[in-house]
């Protein structure tokens, strides 16, 4: 399917299939594929007629998802241009979200920028490119029809997470998002007319390419924005129930969320209509994930449903994914074994690292674990994860199609992705980013361990610790946080210290407790652990307890 445009694919669905964006009430704004297409061909006119927007050029998006701004969206693809959605920044500062248009509009060289109609004047004051809203351009004049965009014509330039180094941008191709959202559907088992839902932000690869996939794949795509789901959780959970969705996506805390809102909610809920619940975009918790699908039960959901994925932006989207017909695996290693560089399982309840197996790869995608020369790896070692396939790009963008900088691919020609994993039965696991590994008296320790067992204390915050080696030395540090103050906060640096070596058996360093919501992180939510522990060093953390005498 790498061959269509997506344009295209759009052409193929049925004219009355609806589009659905929730409101924060749950209120349905309703529009047709047939008028989407419409729209898109009127604001793929104006783009062009008014600021000369074609193939080649990117156009940078800012706003809460809505109608109008999925209608734009196609409008730029239907002008065989590429789309830079802009994210909103954590604190929502006007001069922050001003500073990070203007670097990420000029990163992008974008040749104009599409906002809400409040946002207009304030990111024009501090950029030199046009800026223009949504209703502006629907309201366009269409002029003479367009030649139709190519498979090949860039859709997508997608600025990776950031969480190892600057963000750096990836161009995915209209057919690629075409091919590798059709691979994620049809794990899932699903039909013509099926309910896709979602509330994942449109700057977020997994939030955009699983919405236009489901969109031009002829589902019934029904979203809300993010901040619907931030402020109630449970509103992700009633649109399932609500529009008997078949398939949904969501990173790992979610499915936490999840979890707590169904606990301490009991009832009002049917989660029998799910048949993917696609889980991706951070590290899976075994444990957590455990608890979702054993609460998601009472609820009606059935336990193939889980399918844990593996994926990155490099790749286009999606590279391994489970099965709507299969029940993920989870296998607990030996952790010393683990430490030199083997996934030797243990039996029955001894102690371990358990892990999730993500899934098998997509159809026309090859994975392999190499050692650091490149060499192919038995089953059970764990090294490089490198992938082949037609999502895999062939390097980072550069404005002139230069070569970057940084080298994507080996001499094999696969992508070397930076993580570390191993196999088992064709089934890929995932052990951690290899930057972010901590190497401690020779000993590989992987920060997820400490961060997952550090999460399950009470009075920790879900998804809110980090764990890091400080340089130089083979200290480890973990910061979390937490809402408690004084003699309460200086308790439970010591409990998570002494729980950490209990059941890790390794002491860190220091076991940091800062403020709600200070912990760095990308605007897609990712763990920036090497700005941590900048400002562990700097002493800019928003300090509540420390296990540690002086600092």
């Amino acid at each position: 399917m790498t061959d269509q445009s997506i344009i295209d694919r759009l052409a193929t669905q049925p004219h009355d299939r609806p589009l659905i964006v929730l409101d924060d009430d749950m209120h349905p704004a309703t529009m047709s594929l047939g008028e989407l297409r419409a729209r898109a061909e009127t604001i793929a006119g104006a783009l062009h007629h008014t600021y000369g927007v074609g193939p080649g050029h990117r156009v940078c998006v800012l706003g809460r998802t809505s109608l109008e701004l999925i209608a734009t969206l196609f409008g730029i693809w239907r002008a065989g241009a590429a789309v830079t959605v802009l994210p909103f920044p954590r604190g929502g500062d006007a001069a922050e979200l001003q500073d990070l248009v203007q670097r990420r509009v000029t990163a992008a060289q974008g040749t104009v920028v599409v906002t809400d109609p409040q946002a207009v004047d304030a990111i024009k004051a501090t950029n030199s490119v046009p800026v223009t809203d949504f209703s502006s351009l629907a309201l366009g004049t269409r002029g003479q029809p367009l030649p139709l965009p190519s498979a090949d014509d860039t859709a997508l330039l997608q600025f990776t997470s950031g969480t190892t180094a600057h963000p750096r941008a990836v161009a995915v191709t209209q057919g690629q998002i075409v091919a590798n959202s059709h691979e994620c559907f049809a794990a899932g088992g699903m039909r013509p007319g099926d309910v896709f839902v979602s509330w994942l932000p449109l700057f977020h690869d997994m939030g955009i390419i699983f919405l236009t996939g489901a969109i031009t794949h002829g589902y019934t795509a029904c979203t809300m924005a993010t901040q619907t789901f931030s402020a109630r959780p449970g509103s992700w959970l009633e649109a399932i129930g609500t529009y008997r969705a078949a398939a949904t996506v969501a990173p790992n805390f979610a499915y936490g969320l999840a979890n707590r809102y169904l606990t301490l909610r009991r009832g009002g809920y049917d989660l029998s209509s799910l048949r993917h619940a696609v889980n991706g975009a951070e590290p899976i918790d075994a444990d957590a994930l455990q608890r979702f699908t054993t609460t998601a039960a009472e609820y009606g959901m059935p336990p193939t449903a889980m399918a844990p994925s593996y994926g990155l932006a490099e790749a286009t989207l999606a590279v391994t994914l489970g099965r709507h017909d299969e029940t993920y695996r989870s296998v607990t290693v030996d952790r010393a074994a683990l430490e030199d560089g083997e996934a030797r399982p243990v039996a029955g309840t001894a102690p371990g690292r358990a892990f999730v197996d993500c899934g098998r790869p997509i159809h026309h995608t090859t994975l392999t674990i190499t050692d650091d020369a490149g060499l192919p790896l038995a089953d059970g070692r764990i090294g490089s994860i490198r992938v082949q396939g037609p999502g895999v790009v062939a390097q980072y963008w550069t404005a002139d199609g230069s070569p970057h900088s940084t080298p994507l691919q080996d001499e094999a020609g696969r992508l070397v992705t930076g993580d570390l994993g191993f196999q088992l039965d064709g089934r890929l696991y995932v052990c951690g980013r290899q930057k972010d590994m901590i190497i401690v008296a020779g000993r590989n320790l992987y920060p997820e361990d400490f961060e997952f067992a550090t999460e399950k204390i009470n009075g920790i915050r879900l998804g809110n610790v980090m764990a890091f080696s400080l340089p130089s030395t083979e200290s480890m540090i973990v910061v979390a946080e937490t809402s408690l103050v004084g003699a309460p906060a200086a308790e439970l640096a010591r409990t998570v210290r002494e729980t950490l070596s209990q059941e890790l058996s390794y002491t860190p360093h220091d076991v940091v407790l800062v403020s709600p919501r200070s912990l760095p992180k990308t605007t897609s939510g990712k763990r920036q652990r090497g700005q941590c522990r900048n400002q562990y060093e700097t002493n800019q953390l928003a300090v509540r307890a420390s296990t540690l005498v002086a600092k």
